[in-house]
C-alpha cells in the first residue's frame, strides 16, 4: 500500500513539474496574486486617466505617449509565448478598459527618489454582469503609471492560432515598488559611436525593464563625439567623423526628452582628468603624455594615453567654459565628473608639472589631483549640479570630498564597504558581476591567450546572483542608492550591442527593482527566474530587440525538465 501511495505521489510530482505554468513577469513585482481565468482584450481597449487634464502639460504629454505605446502593443504585438500556456474558452469575458488614477504629485518632475510605486488590479468578474469589466491602475506619480503600464503589457498574450489577444490568469492584484531609487545602465559612446536612433531604441528597452537612469559615458580618450558650441573644434578634430558621428545640442535634447517621457533620467559623464587624449586633437597644450608609444601602459590604463594638465591656467579656463555649457544641456541634478584611472606617471614626466612642483615644494602630484578635482567639482556645483565621481578619488587618492558627492564603485564589495564606512552614498556596478563587456577577449596588444583583465564572461546567472548590499551593516546599506549594469564599447557597436545588453542587463534590472529577496524574505533564485527571463527574452525579440538566447528552444518549451 505504501509503495502504491509513493508511486502516485511521484506521478503527481511529475505532473506538477512538467505542467506547471510559467508566471512570466520581468522584473517580478513585489506582491502579485493571480487566478485562473482568461480574459479577452480587443484593440478597442480603452485607457483613461482620471483628472489628467488638471496636471501640468508635460505630465499630460507623458501620459498620452505611454497610452499610445500600449495601444500599439495591443494592435501590433500578438506575442505567442513558448512557455506560457493557457486556456481560451469561447465564453471568456472581455476586459473593456483600464482606468488610471494618480494619487499624489501630478507634476512631471523626475528626480532621484521620486515615488515610482503602483498598484494594478485586473478583475475577472463583475458585481453586475451587465457592466463592462474594468482594470484599475493607481500610482502616486506619472512615473509610477509608466511602470504600471509596462507591467500591464507583459500580461498580454496571443495564442498559437493568433486569433486574438488574451490576458490569462485573472484576476491579478499587483502591488509594486522599486528596491533601489537609482537603477542605471551605462553605455560608452566614445570607444565606438552609436547613432541617435539606436540610443532611443535602447531607452525603450530600458523602460520596459524599469531602468530609470541612462548613465551616458559620452566622451573618452578615443573620441569626442559631442559638438560643443563653445569649443566646436573638439568634435571637428576629435570625433571619428565630424559630420556623421557626433551628437549635437539638438540630438542631446531629443535623447533627454525621449528618456524623460519614459521615466528615465540622463546623467552625462565627461571623464576627467584621465581618459582625455581626444581633447589633444584640438587643444594639445592642455594634455599631458599624449599617445605615448609603445609603452603606453606606463602612462594610462588603456591606449591612447593622455591626461589634462592640472597646473596650467588654460586648463581652468577650458573647464570654466565647457562644464557650464555641457551641464546646461542635461537637466538632471547630477553630473558625473569621472575621476577613474589617473596615472601619476603621466604628470610626473611632464615638464610643466615638474617645473610647478619645483616652484611649489609643498605640493605633490597627489595634491595637484586634489586641486584639480576641487576646482572641477566647484564648477559643477556653480552650474547647479551635484558631482558623481568614480571610487578612486575617495579610496585610492583619499581626497576629502564633501559627503554629498556620490561615489560610483566599479570593483569589489570590499570597496563599497570602505566607501560607505566613510559616509558616502554609493552607486554600485561591480566589474566582477555587472560588466557586460567582459569575457570577449582582450582588445589591446598581441595576446595569443585571448583573455582580458575582467574575464570571465558575466553570464546572466552571475549577474542575478549579485547583492549590492552584501556584507554591509544596515546603516551602510542605506547609503547604497542603487547600481548600474555597464557596457564599455571597446568591442561593442551598433552591430552587436543589443545582444550584449539583453537579456543580461535585465538580470541587473530585476535585482535593482525587485531586490534579492521576495516579500517573505526568501532569496530569489536563478532556477525560479529562468523560465520568466526566457519568456521576457522572447517577448523582447518579438518587439524587435536582438536579445541573445539563454537556452536551446527545447529547454524553453519544457521548463523544469533539464
Amino acid at each position: 500500500m505504501g509503495a502504491v501511495r509513493l508511486y502516485f505521489t511521484y506521478i503527481l510530482f511529475l505532473y506538477i513539474l512538467f505542467n506547471s505554468q510559467v508566471l512570466a513577469m520581468w522584473p517580478i513585482p513585489q506582491s502579485w496574486s493571480i487566478g485562473s481565468e482568461t480574459l479577452k482584450v480587443f484593440p478597442s481597449f480603452d485607457i483613461n486617466c482620471a483628472n489628467i487634464e488638471t496636471s501640468e502639460e508635460l505630465t499630460q504629454q507623458i501620459f498620452e505617449g505611454a497610452k499610445n505605446r500600449v495601444k500599439e502593443f495591443l494592435t501590433d504585438e500578438n506575442y505567442v509565448s513558448p512557455n506560457v500556456h493557457f486556456e481560451t474558452p469561447e465564453n471568456s469575458l472581455t476586459l473593456h478598459s483600464l482606468t488610471i488614477e494618480i494619487t499624489g504629485d501630478k507634476s512631471s518632475k523626475l528626480d532621484l527618489g521620486i515615488d515610482e510605486s503602483y498598484e494594478l488590479m485586473i478583475p475577472c468578474t463583475n458585481d453586475k454582469n451587465d457592466k463592462p469589466l474594468i482594470a484599475h491602475l493607481k500610482a502616486a506619480t506619472i512615473f509610477g503609471v509608466l511602470h504600471g503600464l509596462n507591467t500591464f503589457t507583459q500580461l498580454l498574450y496571443s495564442n498559437e492560432e493568433k486569433n486574438g489577444l488574451f490576458l490569462p490568469f485573472a484576476p491579478h492584484n499587483i502591488s509594486d515598488y522599486p528596491r533601489f531609487p537609482h537603477r542605471g545602465l551605462l553605455l560608452d559612446t566614445a570607444r565606438n559611436y552609436y547613432p541617435v536612433n539606436d540610443l532611443l531604441k535602447m531607452l525603450d528597452v530600458m523602460s520596459w525593464n524599469k531602468f530609470n537612469v541612462f548613465h551616458w559615458h559620452v566622451v573618452d580618450a578615443q573620441s569626442w563625439p559631442v559638438k560643443s558650441e563653445v569649443y566646436p573644434e573638439l568634435s571637428e578634430k576629435g570625433a571619428y567623423d565630424p559630420e556623421t558621428m557626433i551628437y549635437t545640442k539638438q540630438d542631446i535634447k531629443t535623447i533627454v526628452e525621449y528618456a524623460h517621457h519614459r521615466g528615465i533620467r540622463v546623467i552625462p559623464e565627461f571623464d576627467m582628468p584621465g581618459h582625455t587624449f581626444a581633447i589633444s586633437y584640438s587643444m594639445p597644450e592642455i594634455i599631458t603624455c599624449p599617445d605615448v608609444q609603445p609603452n603606453w601602459n606606463d602612462f594610462a590604463a588603456a591606449p591612447p594615453s593622455g591626461q589634462i594638465n592640472p597646473v596650467l591656467p588654460a586648463t581652468y579656463e577650458f573647464l570654466n567654459n565647457l562644464i557650464p555649457e555641457m551641464t546646461s544641456w542635461f537637466p538632471d541634478k547630477f553630473y558625473h565628473a569621472g575621476g577613474d584611472e589617473v596615472v601619476m606617471n603621466c604628470w610626473n614626466t611632464t615638464d610643466s608639472v615638474i617645473d610647478y612642483l619645483k616652484e611649489h615644494p609643498n605640493d605633490t602630484s597627489e595634491s595637484l589631483l586634489g586641486m584639480f578635482i576641487n576646482e572641477l567639482h566647484s564648477i559643477v556645483r556653480k552650474s547647479g549640479k551635484t558631482p558623481i565621481t568614480w571610487q578612486e578619488m575617495v579610496v585610492e587618492h583619499n581626497l576629502p570630498l564633501p559627503k554629498d558627492v556620490i561615489v560610483q564603485v566599479w570593483t569589489t564589495q570590499e570597496i563599497i564597504k570602505n566607501v560607505t564606512e566613510r559616509g558616502y552614498k554609493v552607486i554600485t556596478g561591480s566589474a566582477d558581476f555587472w560588466y557586460l563587456d567582459c569575457g570577449h577577449g582582450g582588445w589591446v596588444g598581441d595576446n595569443p591567450n585571448g583573455n582580458s583583465w575582467c574575464d570571465p564572461f558575466k553570464h546572466w546567472q552571475r549577474i542575478y546572483s549579485y547583492n549590492p548590499t552584501m556584507n554591509l551593516t544596515k546603516e551602510e546599506a542605506k547609503l547604497v542608492i542603487g547600481g548600474e549594469a555597464l557596457l564599455w564599447s571597446e568591442q561593442a557597436d551598433p552591430t552587436n550591442f543589443e545582444s550584449k545588453l539583453w537579456p543580461r542587463a535585465s538580470s541587473a534590472a530585476e535585482i535593482l527593482w525587485s531586490g534579492n529577496y521576495d516579500e517573505s524574505g526568501n532569496l530569489r533564485t536563478t532556477k525560479e527566474a529562468l523560465p520568466r527571463l526566457n519568456d521576457w527574452r522572447f517577448r523582447m525579440v518579438a518587439r524587435g530587440i536582438k536579445a541573445e538566447p539563454l537556452q536551446p528552444l527545447w529547454c524553453v518549451k519544457n521548463p523544469g525538465r533539464y
